[in-house]
């Protein structure tokens, strides 16, 4: 009884205590709105078409360390922000930005500017990319990156990320898959509601966070072939049930900003679709914060790309009808609104809406009253150790272990030979959108890794990854080593932002290492480092065991050491499919059902929708990864209650080692009134087990989670599903369960 007492008590205070918190929040709400208000109505039109543009800035790193108003460039840049001509610039600063904050405070009404940054994954430290980092599946790991990633943005001065990028992405030729978190809609919206709620804290003006931009919306992943800023055509129901969750969860997280993609969606460019940016955004999303065009993505709309629109008034007054609030680099909205409203293209109320969203952002980061930053206090303040910690962290846990015959972790005492140019290039673990960090001394590759791990290690470079191979080099290297460790994938400057791939195979001269190292009579490691899955079937197939590094940023040769020598056991597992062969793209697991699919009791193997030249299956599926133990599962059941479903399973360590086991849960609507996935992620969970012990997992699903959408409708169909508690997207023993009709 006492226990109960004690809870109610703690739930009445709790209570009081969110109470008083809402009345709070929705009083600091009403005090900027009013002051947004007041604000608008002080200014002029010329200083509230200044608001909406978006000027680019000096970014260089001599930009950074000198002074700005020397050069003739920035001494332009400072005038046009003193006239209130500017309302935020595309920079990084640095110290800079306190010089740029005071000439916007010398404008007439002093508003200061919003800086965005693309704070992607990087800032001082480097952590994975974020394809990496989905591939630990840690909603706590990624809030903690976004916290860090945060308060090193602002010593660059820069306080709006323009990201976290949260695009689902099912085309591995597409380059920018690099930066979000794979193929899944489940998965992609979690951690985009954890880098939104790390960046931006639960106070963006506490002077350690900044606003978050989603982007890019939306549906950028379906561009056509894989190619970037190409066209998207598909139906709405699927916008709306693969690519609209994660901009959802990130509102529901609170981003303050939201950045539509380059590419048309049916036929109307995102940045002019008003569909998209006030009916589903704002109406349908709730989404009271601020949009930005992509770089010079309104004038693309224009005869310049996509040919919907007439430079300037025309191209502004259809971009700010539409629900965009700010031009980014273009001068559309700076050169054509007048016009637009005088001819009557464009309403004053829209203007003045767009302004007040961009003040409300302004308002809320607290730049009116701290525009300017301590840069040595906030320097002392960060505790750079740590987030080097986080990164170690980090990138150890999106590593993911593909294939192993024995070889890993690496036994103490051995020789190993390590060979390839990216095992010696700190830059080469960065990624793509890298920012600054080749300027941290503490940046590690992977042969410094292996040695940090005290690993008897001898880096000799024998090949470059496009380039000559040195036979006889290689050759000399694996005879003198026990095992060998060789780098494969591809550079760090071929993936993300226009880097789409016709092949995304391993190149001839990769190829040729592959098979020379198979010959040696010596086991060999493939340690891949990419920004995008590769069809790699010669290392499934040849080589001793197969790790995806990824691009696992500063400390990434720390953490990939670790996973290596097992002084961290595999954590990582896969957010995407690694398909056979480029042709297959995409490639992705929750692809619809077919009339004819595989083991159909219509017509035969034969006459199934297939590939005849490769295998249905991937090489490695979605939600793969394997441990240093082995797991087994067994009691596996699903049953329906009230509001829910609760999945359950016995899951046994039965190897020698403790071990981490990803535990998924996977459910098809096998009667539904539109052809539904083959099975679709729907939750998971982590468990830890010491050799021999079992644990009961236990998943909850809500019944409201099961449904899909119809003609815009959402909807959850009573009868029978199918279900998979499985350590991947291809494994598990079915089972069934039936949601009854509502009464």
């Amino acid at each position: 009884m006492k226990n109960i007492t004690d809870t109610i008590h703690r739930g009445r205070k709790t209570f009081s205590f969110l109470l008083a918190a809402i009345v709070a929040l929705a009083a600091a709400g009403a005090d900027v709105e009013q002051r947004v208000e007041e604000l608008l109505a002080k200014m002029t039109l010329d200083e509230k078409i200044g608001q909406l543009c978006q000027m680019l800035g000096e970014t260089s790193a001599a930009a950074m360390a000198g002074d700005i108003s020397v050069s003739v460039r920035g001494k332009r840049l400072l005038a046009e922000i003193r006239a209130g001509k500017c309302g935020s610039l595309l920079a990084h600063p640095g110290k800079n930005y306190n010089k740029l904050q005071q000439a916007a405070l010398e404008s007439r009404l002093g508003i200061p500017l919003l800086v965005g940054g693309n704070i992607i994954h990087s800032a001082n430290t480097c952590w994975p990319i974020p394809l990496g980092l989905s591939c630990a599946w840690d909603e706590g790991l990624w809030r903690r990156v976004g916290e860090a990633m945060a308060v090193e943005a602002r010593t660059l001065g820069v306080n709006w990320a323009l990201g976290p990028a949260v695009d689902v992405a099912l085309d591995a030729r597409w380059g920018r898959i690099a930066e979000a978190a794979g193929s899944d809609p489940l998965l992609n919206s979690l951690m985009a509601a954890a880098l939104v709620r790390g960046i931006q804290g639960e106070n963006m003006a506490d002077g350690r966070h900044i606003a978050a931009c989603a982007k890019h919306y939306i549906a950028y992943g379906a561009a056509m072939g894989g190619r970037d800023y190409n066209a998207v055509e598909m139906s709405d129901d699927t916008l709306r049930d693969v690519y609209l969750p994660p901009f959802r969860a990130a509102v529901e997280a609170g981003v303050a900003t939201v950045m539509p993609a380059f590419n048309s969606y049916n036929g109307v460019p995102c940045s002019m679709s008003r569909y998209l940016l006030t009916d589903i955004l704002r109406g349908e999303l709730g989404f009271d914060g601020m949009t930005i065009s992509d770089y010079t993505a309104v004038e693309e709309c224009t005869d310049a790309g996509h040919g919907v629109a007439e430079h300037g008034a025309d191209a502004a007054a259809k971009a700010l009808e539409a629900g965009m609030d700010m031009e980014m680099v273009s001068r559309n909205f700076a050169d054509g609104v007048k016009d637009a409203l005088a001819s009557g293209m464009l309403k004053q109320e829209t203007v003045d809406e767009a302004v007040r969203r961009i003040l409300r952002v302004k308002f809320r980061l607290g730049l009116f009253e701290h525009p300017t930053i301590d840069f040595a206090a906030l320097n002392k303040s960060i505790d750079y150790a740590a987030h080097y910690d986080l990164a170690r962290e980090a990138a150890r846990k999106s590593v993911v272990l593909l294939k192993n015959n024995g070889v890993l972790p690496l036994k103490k005492g051995i020789k190993i030979a390590v060979v390839g140019d990216i095992a010696n290039s700190r830059r080469e673990m960065f990624g793509g959108w890298a920012g600054t960090p080749n300027t941290n001394s503490r940046n590690t590759k992977l042969i410094d890794g292996l040695k940090a791990d005290g690993v008897d290690a001898i880096y000799s470079r024998c090949y470059n990854l496009n380039g000559k191979v040195d036979e006889k080099a290689l050759k000399k290297a694996a005879s003198k080593a026990d095992v060998v460790i060789a780098a494969f994938g591809e550079y760090e400057h071929e993936n993300c932002e226009n880097n789409s791939k016709a092949r995304i195979e391993l190149n001839p001269a990769q190829r040729q290492v592959v098979d020379i190292l198979a010959t040696t009579g010596r086991p060999f490691v493939a340690v891949v480092f990419s920004g995008r899955p590769l069809a790699i079937p010669e290392l499934a197939q040849k080589a001793s065991a197969v790790v995806a590094a990824w691009n696992p940023g500063s400390a990434g040769g720390l953490g990939v050491a670790d996973v290596l020598t097992g002084r961290a056991e595999p954590w990582g597992r896969l957010t995407i499919d690694f398909p056979i062969t480029t042709g297959e793209c995409p490639k992705f697991y929750f692809r619809p059902t077919t009339g004819r699919p595989s083991g159909t009791r219509l017509h035969g193997p034969r006459w199934t929708s297939r590939y005849r030249d490769v295998p249905e299956t991937s090489v490695w599926p979605f939600g793969f990864g394997l441990a240093y133990t082995t797991f087994e599962y067994s009691g596996e059941s699903a049953r329906a209650g009230s509001g829910e479903v609760v999945f359950t399973a016995d899951v046994k360590n039965t190897g020698g080692r403790k071990g981490s086991e990803l535990v998924q849960v996977y459910v098809r609507d096998i009667m539904a009134g539109t052809v539904r996935p083959r099975r679709l992620l729907k939750g998971f969970e982590r468990v830890e087990l010491d050799p021999g012990e079992t644990k009961r997992v236990e998943i909850k699903i809500p019944v409201s989670a099961l449904g899909y959408t119809v003609n815009g409708k959402y909807r959850v169909e009573p009868g029978v599903f199918e279900a998979w508690i499985a350590p991947h997207s291809d494994a598990g023993r079915k089972l069934t369960f039936s949601l009854a009709p509502e009464k």
